[in-house]
C-alpha cells in the first residue's frame, strides 16, 4: 500500500491544478464544428502549428534512428570482442 501513495496522491495533485494548466481561447484546437466558420488567420496559425510538430517529429525519428544504429553497432562490437576474448 505504502509503494502507491506517492504515485496516487501525485495524481490527485495534478488533476487539482489541471484547470490552471489550460490553453487560452487563442492557444486552443478548433473544433471541428468551427473550423468552417473561422477565418483565413486562424486557419494559418492553425496549420502552422500542426508543421511545427511534423518538423520536431522528423527531428526525432533521425535521433531515434541514429540512436539505434549506435546502439546495434556497439552490441555487435562488444558480441565480437567476447568471441575473440574466448577464442584466446
Amino acid at each position: 500500500m505504502r509503494k502507491w501513495t506517492f504515485p496516487v496522491l501525485a495524481l490527485a495533485a495534478l488533476l487539482w491544478t489541471a484547470d490552471y494548466g489550460m490553453a487560452c481561447v487563442g492557444c486552443r484546437e478548433p473544433g471541428s464544428e468551427t473550423i468552417s466558420k473561422e477565418s483565413p488567420t486562424v486557419l494559418a496559425g492553425w496549420a502552422f502549428s500542426w508543421s511545427v510538430l511534423f518538423m520536431l517529429l522528423f527531428v526525432l525519428l533521425i535521433v531515434g534512428g541514429m540512436s539505434l544504429y549506435i546502439w546495434q553497432t556497439c552490441r555487435r562490437l562488444d558480441r565480437e570482442a567476447a568471441l575473440r576474448v574466448s577464442d584466446g
